[in-house]
Formats: structure tokens, sequence, C-alpha cells
């Protein structure tokens, strides 16, 4: 019995912790873009919304697999998981749950929108920290881009098997990806007001912020040039393309920002050195010891029941878990709602792992 209860247990991803049940839901966005360097023929036609969102209906039935199979036994052979390991890992995030009740289109609670890795993973892999976010009322979209990520599947059925980014793209191409991107979030924000109507959802569609993991987090950060709709922007671990790493005054967002990343930046990625010298809106440069990359998704968690030192810090991973929502969520709440959080106001005692720095690279003293 002791055994049955550990493995219910071990393969639940952690649950939400907001006062509101998750709901789940997918939908096709059509955008034709020419440019696109990962389509056949470099032309896309439509990328793959997820929508995670507040409900107030509770679970029913068993917990369900949270990542389709093809995206779970890519990353089993990738990562060298346990094969049908992170096939078995379940939530209870409910497919197209019923909505808040309240007006089409509005909402007291902001809309995020979230950029996935650049290669992966997919949206769906970081559903720790979204569906954390949708339990406390916010709606969060994610944008899974065809060909961009190793595996995704639209709404009708239609599967796309991505491109193999450690096997042929250069470091010239990830610039035209980057571009892919911003345009994708211009995309999804010109159609919003249209599919939130169809929906039917109280979803608001003028207080909107951005965040995004890896090349996700760059774009997010990079589309605030172009679409004043977003209201704040949070990089979390992505290295800056584009504007963004310009090391001149256009690089400046001019707009609340969160740099939010591994230690490994500092001094080792010149983007996260030059771009903070030019921000003049409000700005917070913060990196987690003993974390990687891949311990800002959900990776963290899959290194828990399976450790791999190739693939995540020392960190604890449920201890990483708790830093990644509580500051994600102080930084929206602040910047959206207006909700002060003494975690953004300087170094706490409470995350000793999470170190301050100035806009120069200057370490703040210790809590």
């Amino acid at each position: 019995m002791l055994s049955t209860i550990y493995h219910v247990a071990a393969t639940a991803i952690p649950p939400p912790t907001g006062p509101y049940h998750v709901g789940k839901l997918r939908r096709t966005v059509h955008h034709y873009y020419d440019h696109d360097p990962l389509a056949p023929n470099n032309v896309s036609t439509a990328f793959l919304m997820t929508v995670f969102y507040p409900t107030l209906q509770k679970p029913k039935g068993p917990p369900r697999p949270y990542l389709w199979d093809g995206v779970a036994q890519y990353y089993e052979n990738q990562w060298n998981y346990t094969e049908g390991y992170l096939q078995s890992l379940t939530s209870n995030i409910q497919y197209d749950a019923p909505f808040l009740d309240g007006a089409v289109g509005h909402s007291p609670f902001p809309t995020l929108i979230f950029g996935p890795g650049g290669g992966g993973t997919p949206v769906d892999g970081s559903t720790i920290l979204l569906s954390e976010l949708a339990s406390h009322g916010y709606t969060v979209i994610g944008l899974d881009h065809p060909w961009d990520q190793p595996y995704i599947k639209f709404p009708n059925g239609t599967a796309v098997i991505g491109t193999a980014w450690d096997t042929w793209l250069t470091l010239a191409q990830v610039p035209a990806v980057y571009k892919t991107r911003i345009v994708d979030n211009k995309a999804l924000l010109a159609q919003l007001p249209r599919i939130v109507e169809e929906l039917k959802a109280p979803f608001n569609t003028s207080l909107i912020g951005a965040l995004g993991f890896s090349l996700g987090g760059a774009s997010a950060i990079g589309s605030m040039y172009y679409e004043k709709k977003i209201v704040s922007g949070l990089n979390m671990d992505g290295s800056f393309l584009g504007r963004t790493a310009a090391n001149d005054s256009s690089a400046d967002v001019a707009a609340p920002v969160f740099m939010f990343g591994h230690e490994g930046h500092l001094g080792g990625d010149p983007s996260w050195g030059s771009f903070p010298l030019w921000q003049t809106g409000f700005f917070r440069y913060l990196l987690v010891n003993g974390t990687t990359e891949l311990d800002f998704c959900d990776n963290t968690f899959w290194r828990l029941l399976e450790p791999n030192p190739r693939l995540g810090g020392t960190i604890n991973p449920y201890r990483m878990i708790n830093i990644t929502s509580a500051y994600v969520k102080a930084f929206f709440d602040l910047t959206l709602l207006g909700r002060n959080s003494s975690i953004l106001e300087g170094p706490s005692t409470e995350y000793p792992e999470v170190l301050w720095y100035d806009k120069y690279g200057n370490q703040y003293p210790s809590a």
C-alpha cells in the first residue's frame, strides 16, 4: 500500500495553490507569415494558442496525463529519462472547464502572454507556473509555433513534428526565429478581442503582461517595443536578441521589466550586461543561486524523480517551484494590479537563494 501511495504522489505535478481551480483550452490562431525560417517554403499559416484560466469547477474524475505523448517521448529520449516516465505525469487541470462569471472581454484580473523556449520545452512544459498564475485569477495564453517546438498537436488532431534545433539550426538563424515569435505575439494581440468574443470568455483584453522562458522570455520583452498594449514584461533566462541586445538607448523598453535567471548570465551573457544599462522604467535583475536554464521550466520537477546533474542545478526542485511562482506572481501583481510585495523591494531573508543586482551588475548585500 505504501508503495502505491508513493507512486500516485510521484506522478502528479504540484497542484496550483490559488483560490481557483484551473481550466485549459486550445485554439488555432490563423496567421499567414512568409518569412518563417523553420516552416516548409518559409510559409506558416497558423500557430497554437493554449489558455490556462481560473474556474470554480472542481476537478472531475482522475488526473490525466498533462503532456502530449509526442512531447513526453521526445524528452524521454533526448534527456535520458526512463521510457514512459514523462508520459505518466498527471495534473488535475480541466479541459474546457466553465469560465468565471463576467462580461465577455472583461475581468478584474489581467491577461498574460507566454512564450516557451526555442526548440522547447513547449507551453505545456511550463504548466506548473502557468497553472499557478491561473489559480490566482490570471488568464495565461501560451503560444506554440509549429516547427519551432519538437511536437505540437492542433485541436483538429493535426500533429506537427518540429525541427531539431541541436542538429541544424545555426546561431545566424536564431534571430529570424526570434522575429517570428514577435510576429506571433503581435498577431495574437490583434486577434484577441475577436477570439475572446467567439469564446464568450471573461478574459481581459486591455490589461496585458508578457513573459516567457528562454527565447520566449527574450521575445516577451522584445514585443514590448511594438505592442504598447503590453504593460510589463518578464524574461526568464533568455539571452536578449535584436533591439533588446543593442548596447545603446534604443534598447530602453521604457516600461516595467524583470530579468530572472540563473547565475551563468552574470559575466557570461553580454546581453544581460548591456540591456539593464539603458532601462528607464521599473526594473529588476535577479538571479537564482544553484540553478541552470532548465530549472525555469517544469523540468525542475521532472528531475526531482529522476535526478540527472546535466538537467538542472543543485537547488531543491520544490524550492525552485516556490521561488519562481512567488517572484513571477509578485511582479505582475505589482505592475498590473498595483499590489506591493516586500520580495520585490530588496533581498529577502525568506528567499536567500535569490541574488539581486543593479543595472551595472553589482550585487546587492544579502538581507
